[in-house]
């Protein structure tokens, strides 16, 4: 990456002096993508919590009365991955706010630049290792659910819960990584077309 030290004084003039268009431009972008990461991650949090309480409250209070500890055993898995991908997904909306779009066109990029890397290697781990858990979870939850029930009621649930997995998964999921890469790789990449325009006009 480019050394930005020298453009500083460009980036951030003093008060009295008005920044350029374009800086004025990546600022106001900046702020926005932040803004909706952030929502993002934070309203994904908090359903995620809401998602492990109701579920807690339904072992708890639901009166079922499972034969099998593994029945509960596949509720508290569920809770545990809700509880822990909503962490995860706090964490990121921490690290987002972090990134500070008036900091010098140096730091202000490489944060961006950090958390896109991030975030690429974080998918290749993250939402299959959530949706393998969580699979295992319905498993354990399922076997004395399904115990007794006809073949074919069975059958036709275990169909349509694998092609909903693969659906949110392969679609649903993908679907919204790339809306997000897409999102930090434009804004890593007007950062560095302001950071050409910087140059040659320095």
């Amino acid at each position: 990456m480019q050394d930005f030290d020298s453009l500083k004084d460009m980036w951030q003039k003093p008060s009295g002096e008005p920044k350029s268009p374009a800086i004025l431009t990546i600022n106001k972008t900046s702020k926005t993508l932040k803004m909706k990461l952030q929502r993002q991650q934070l309203h994904g949090a908090l359903v995620l919590v809401l998602t492990a309480i109701l579920i807690a409250s339904m072992a708890i209070f639901g009166g079922f009365n499972f034969s099998h500890w593994y029945t509960y055993g596949g509720m508290v898995l569920i809770c545990l991955v809700c509880l822990a991908q909503a962490g995860f997904m706090y964490s990121l909306y921490k690290k987002i706010g972090n990134i500070h779009e008036t900091a010098a066109p140096a730091a202000h990029l490489q944060q961006w630049e950090a958390y896109y890397h991030l975030r690429k290697k974080q998918t290749k781990w993250n939402m299959p290792l959530c949706y393998i858990l969580l699979n295992i979870a319905m498993g354990m939850y399922l076997v004395e659910i399904f115990t007794g029930r006809p073949v074919i009621n069975v059958s036709i649930f275990i169909s349509v819960y694998v092609a909903w997995m693969l659906f949110a998964y392969f679609y649903l999921g993908k679907k919204s990584m790339r809306k997000e890469e897409k999102r930090l790789s434009g804004i890593v990449h007007d950062l560095k077309e302001i950071e050409t325009q910087l140059v040659k006009a320095d």
